[in-house]
């Protein structure tokens, strides 16, 4: 028989870090639902890109403080649950243990539905976490809305379980609250807490409607010029760069070589005149694909085209080559130079190179975004030319 003097008695409290760790998953929780509702419908910015920054990190934050969690709550005993009826214990047990697996499966569906979206999380601005996910737009729409009715599903859960422990402190009186809560003056405490739960609550459906009246007032329309998608070569043309430090890449959909003329074993003959469609970059993101198109960025009404012209190629070996020229971004020419190779393909020569180019020489952005956007852009080109 076990002896009942040798029972390790049941706390009637929980433990500092048991408190420490509930109340500060609790502000984050709320910090970052309230920033999600705050951003969503805010106009393209380098602010907006600070803030979904700030709330990837507050979601993983979040899902490493739910591990520690769930991992102390496994291994050391809570305070029995107080006198109540059989539904009321169940409610309870159904409520910790779907909150604890909510804290851990909205991060997961923002990671999943960011990675989808070709958007690496970099955590801190830092540490880059591994894509789950390869880039697939229509998928991360479908997660975008997991992780949407989720958060809502938390925040019900959220709802009832801080109605039920106001219910104990200012009904039954019974201490629940005071449990959760530290020791000095636990009675001012609580009140305290009662009323930061209502105030936050309060916020978030504040922001909520207002968010919901401002996403349906900005929302642009979908440019129908941005599904016609007319190369006049096959192949592609990237820009790649970094938005606190995590790399983003963009797609140019629509070029032209309006000259392309090449032979290895002459490369000083060689010209190459092309010709890009401005209005065509696509980053994945119609709100930035349209933010991208006004004054401060490429300003496509005023330049539509971009356009790169050779004035020398030399030859590096057998397949590697390297062209000097001048890029026309926004009515401005600027020297360039750029390495690339030259190989077959069935019937096809394919061209393939990149070039580092200067954002800011250009006059790509204002000066708002220069903390958030790196100032180096990679252009990378893969252009396939069929053989007469």
């Amino acid at each position: 028989m076990i002896d009942a003097s040798q029972t390790k008695p049941v706390p009637t409290r929980y433990s500092p870090p048991a408190i420490g760790l509930h109340w500060l998953i609790a502000v984050l929780i709320f910090a970052g639902y309230a920033l999600g509702l705050f951003m969503v419908a805010l106009p393209v910015s380098a602010e907006k890109l600070r803030y979904f920054s700030f709330h990837k990190w507050i979601g993983v934050s979040v899902f490493l403080l739910a591990l520690l969690r769930v991992l102390w709550r496994a291994t050391h005993q809570p305070p029995a649950l107080p006198e109540g009826a059989r539904w009321e214990h169940a409610a309870a047990h159904f409520t910790h243990w779907a909150l604890y697996g909510l804290m851990l499966a909205i991060p997961l569906s923002g990671w999943l539905h960011s990675s989808a979206a070709g958007y690496t999380t970099v955590y801190f601005g830092v540490l880059p976490l591994p894509d789950l996910l390869q880039k697939n737009l229509p998928l991360s729409e479908q997660l975008g809305a997991v992780h949407g009715w989720l958060n809502y599903a938390l925040i019900a859960l959220l709802l009832g379980h801080a109605g039920a422990a106001i219910l104990h402190h200012v009904a039954r009186r019974d201490g629940v609250l005071a449990r959760m809560l530290p020791l000095s003056g636990a009675k001012t405490w609580a009140n305290l807490a009662m009323l930061l739960a209502i105030a936050a609550f309060s916020l978030i459906a504040v922001l909520f409607v207002s968010g919901e009246s401002r996403d349906a007032a900005s929302r642009p329309q979908q440019d129908a010029a941005q599904t016609q998608a007319v190369a006049s070569a096959s192949g592609e043309i990237t820009a790649e760069f970094r938005q606190m430090n995590v790399p983003v890449t963009g797609t140019f959909t629509r070029f032209k070589p309006e000259t392309l003329s090449f032979d290895a074993d002459a490369p000083e003959a060689a010209r190459a005149i092309i010709v890009v469609d401005a209005a065509s970059f696509d980053i994945g993101d119609a709100d930035y694909n349209a933010e991208v198109r006004k004054a401060e960025w490429f300003d496509t009404a005023k330049f539509p085209e971009a356009r790169f012209e050779s004035s020398a190629v030399r030859k590096l070996d057998a397949t590697h080559f390297e062209a000097t020229g001048e890029l026309t971004v926004k009515g401005k020419a600027l020297p360039v130079t750029v390495p690339f190779t030259v190989a077959q393909d069935g019937g096809a020569t394919v061209y393939t190179g990149e070039a580092k180019v200067s954002r800011a020489a250009y006059g790509i952005g204002d000066d708002s975004w220069n903390d958030v956007l790196d100032d180096a852009v990679i252009v990378r080109f893969r252009i396939s030319v069929a053989q007469p």
